[in-house]
């Protein structure tokens, strides 16, 4: 190219500011009899090479997390960079996107899948507070439950389980989770040590076996992965306003029975409600696992108990009692006497000082304090006449002449 604008009559200066060059490139060149040879440059070693079969096999097990991968050739001596791995794993990354996958199906009755999912509501403050939404799906029938809460610590899980066999009517045969601190104590270890003790205490209570998806394979539960997003994109833009997590919770419980569980389902083309009658599952244990973790509260004269700074009545017959109470974390609360028959419930309150009361609870109290009587006063008792005895008149007789004589 040099040589042929040359030829046009092109002197070296328009020729280097043509082609972007230095004067001293375009001189070099076309004072040369040969044309420039370029060679390809020796690829230098990396410092990922010792670990790249390592890593390609990982990816191809599901792991495409860098920074897992990242921690783990570090352990094995690697001392590079994380971007040098980040540049090997891209190509491979999308080549595992495209796998192809086997769908599963279960028989009826045989397995639910559970999964949280997060959400957020904008407060008048315009900050953000953060609701949890419990998930569980048949995994046959497709029906799904959902409950949101204000956590996902062990206690809420518990509970939105009993609650989950409460709307389903009985519990699966298993039911399957991913790697949660709640249910999965250490995921490297195997038969029941890797379970949560409490909750594998809770999965005996109810008579469920517990499966653990297999790590870096979410297609492994993709039935509840698919229902928390038809969740987030069919529920969620329909809620405007909330007033609190009991009212969410009305309105998910309304949206299951007219929309979610009601319509024709784009996988097994049947309606979840219509199929999930052929779910033959087990009944479930009507003990709740969760009674022996009850907050005591002593009733007080007015028959209301404290919690968290809020007061709710309870029946006035309870006065001076202890009753137990459970937080669901569901927006409601139910409080339970010492037989641990649930006497009452009631929605959550939020903030501080205020108080719930059941006119239901007042009906049949009497007062007796104004007509009563001060412990202190003394007893008026009326004057009584002397009382006069009648004898017969034998017994005067026999006095005259004892005095006689």
């Amino acid at each position: 190219m040099i040589r042929d604008l040359k030829s046009k009559g092109m002197n070296v200066t328009q020729i280097a500011r043509e082609l972007d060059l230095d004067r001293k490139t375009v001189s070099k060149w076309i004072k040369s009899n040969e044309l420039p040879a370029y060679r390809k440059r020796a690829r230098s070693k990396s410092k990922l090479d010792n670990y790249t079969t390592y890593i390609a096999q990982r990816m191809n097990e599901g792991c495409v997390n860098a920074m897992i991968l990242f921690d783990e050739i570090k352990a094995m001596g690697y001392q590079g960079r994380m971007t040098i791995l980040r540049d090997f794993m891209k190509p491979h990354r999308e080549q595992m996107r495209g796998k192809a996958s086997i769908r599963f199906e279960t028989p009826p009755g045989k397995q639910a899948q559970v999964d949280w999912g997060e959400f957020k509501i904008l407060k008048e403050d315009g900050t953000f507070i953060k609701v949890h939404a419990f998930i569980m799906i048949m995994g046959h029938s497709r029906k799904q439950f959902v409950e949101f809460t204000e956590n996902e610590r062990i206690e809420t899980l518990i509970g939105c389980h009993e609650r989950a066999f409460t709307f389903f009517g009985g519990v699966p045969e298993t039911i399957l989770y991913d790697n949660m601190k709640t249910v999965v104590k250490h995921s490297h270890q195997t038969g029941t040590n890797k379970w949560n003790d409490k909750f594998l205490r809770f999965a005996k209570h109810q008579e469920f076996n517990p499966l653990r998806c297999r790590p870096y394979h979410p297609r492994t539960k993709g039935k509840v992965e698919n229902g928390v997003k038809y969740l987030r994109k069919n529920f969620w833009p329909r809620i405007r306003t909330v007033s609190s997590l009991a009212d969410l919770n009305g309105a998910v419980r309304l949206w299951l029975d007219t929309v979610c569980n009601v319509r024709l389902h784009q996988t097994t083309r049947e309606i979840p409600f219509e199929a999930f009658k052929r779910e033959n599952l087990k009944p479930m244990n009507p003990e709740s696992f969760l009674l022996h973790d009850l907050q005591s509260r002593k009733v007080m004269n007015d028959c209301t108990v404290s919690y968290e700074a809020n007061f709710y009545s309870v029946p006035y017959r309870f006065v001076g009692r202890r009753v137990g109470i459970r937080d669901l974390n569901n927006g409601h609360l139910e409080i339970y006497d010492e037989t641990g028959i649930c006497i009452t419930s009631h929605v959550k309150l939020s903030g501080k000082y205020h108080a719930l009361h059941n006119k239901k609870h007042f009906e049949g109290l009497q007062t007796w304090s104004q007509n009563k009587v001060a412990a202190t006063a003394p007893i008026l008792i009326p004057e009584q006449p002397p009382k006069v005895y009648q004898r017969p008149l034998q017994v005067y007789d026999s006095l005259i002449s004892e005095v006689t004589q």
